[in-house]
């Protein structure tokens, strides 16, 4: 069997998305398993014919600490199979989830020392004293600390790793700093940082279980499958395209706002209302969550997976389609309930957004972002580019 060079583990699917996505606009070979239950059988499936960037969703965000890092422990037994030369654990940017928990599973079944740099630069996230500023505001007095689901490390990320009984050094890039050599906590204010920061790792053979975000993705991609050059396949042949806006952060709202602003016509869909789905036949709609009062999350993902489904239902015989998902929850209900195994990443459509390919279907299409990734126009711009409109 073939190895890979990277293996991915994240905590949720549009993080496993965005983070194989830049390996994919240089050119790699990089493919998002879906779920932890469907590793192994995918595996099989590749018979010996790995992709170079392996990344697997272990949908563990919102479970109990001990529960999250059983997950990584049966990851990464699964992926040894693959022989990875590098090993990433993708933590959520604002820190949500069982950050610590998962972490500290993969550098104990690694062995290995710890390195988390969980900055990512280009959507205003960085790292100063070992806590993250999101758009020069401390995450503590952000919205991301209102999560109900996944509260957010608050306070410096060495003092929570500390309590948990794995302390980190702080690493602070400058002239003449050397990293630690026991598990560390990166600063990180700049992409560039990032990079001298991987570059360091691989110019003194420094071998660490890794930890972080798009940002240090994107600066192991740069290194190993250099500037991004690969075109991936036009969206030209695309006639029908469904936004499904499931994410609850404000980055997400403003972006459907702009949306529907620009493109009045454009049918909006509550997934949670008593309307039969199957009533509508278009070709370009975005499906919400509605009326949420009474529902638990779970709940709204799963009737939002359903509206998608008896929609895309009408769209059988075409030639081409694409499904745009934002928000984790709200992908993998709807990914589960088409019955996709695994996503084939063509490129990164801009920063932070993956574009795919469905089980290596390439008349399924699908681009995925985390909530709160991307600029207010960014599905305007996709809108115009598709040039579609409600029939």
């Amino acid at each position: 069997m073939s190895s890979c060079r990277l293996a991915i583990i994240a905590d949720d699917l549009s993080g496993a998305l965005d983070t194989a996505a830049p390996f994919a606009a240089r050119g790699a070979d990089a493919r998002v398993v879906i779920s932890l239950e469907a590793l192994a059988k995918t595996l099989d499936t590749w018979q010996g014919q790995l992709p170079e960037v392996i990344a697997v969703n272990t949908e563990s965000r919102h479970l109990p600490a001990d529960e999250a890092a059983s997950r990584v422990t049966e990851a990464v037994r699964l992926l040894k199979r693959a022989h990875p030369q590098q090993w990433f654990k993708k933590v959520d940017s604002t820190l949500r989830g069982q950050v610590v928990a998962e972490c500290r599973a993969l550098r104990e079944a690694l062995s290995l020392p710890l390195l988390l740099a969980p900055a990512v630069p280009a959507q205003g996230r960085t790292v100063r004293d070992a806590e993250v500023w999101v758009d020069g505001q401390l995450l503590a007095g952000t919205v991301y600390q209102q999560d109900a689901l996944s509260v957010p490390i608050m306070g410096p990320i060495d003092r929570a790793f500390a309590a948990s009984g794995l302390p980190l050094e702080r690493y602070r890039p400058g002239p003449g700093m050397q990293l630690p050599n026991e598990d560390c906590i990166a600063d990180a204010a700049s992409d560039e940082e990032l990079a001298s920061l991987y570059e360091r790792l691989v110019s003194t053979n420094d071998v660490r279980t890794l930890a972080g975000a798009a940002g240090l993705a994107t600066a192991i991609a740069q290194r190993c499958f250099g500037s991004p050059n690969a075109s991936y396949r036009s969206l030209s042949g695309v006639t029908s395209l469904l936004y499904a806006v499931g994410s609850r952060s404000p980055r997400a709202a403003e972006q459907l706002q702009q949306l529907c602003k620009n493109f009045p016509n454009v049918a909006v869909i509550e997934a949670c209302m008593d309307v039969p789905a199957n009533d509508y036949a278009l070709s370009t709609c975005v499906v919400v969550p509605g009326a949420e009062v009474g529902r638990t999350a779970s709940e709204v993902a799963k009737a939002m997976a359903a509206q998608v489904a008896a929609i895309t239902f009408t769209w059988n015989g075409i030639e081409e389609s694409l499904l745009f998902l934002t928000g984790g929850d709200i992908a993998m209900a709807v990914l589960s309930r088409q019955g996709v195994s695994y996503i084939s990443v063509e490129a990164e459509w801009s920063p932070g957004v993956a574009l795919g390919v469905m089980d290596g279907d390439w008349r399924r299409r699908v681009i995925t972002k985390a909530g709160g990734f991307g600029d207010q126009q960014l599905l305007v711009r996709l809108q115009q580019q598709l040039g579609l409109q409600r029939e």
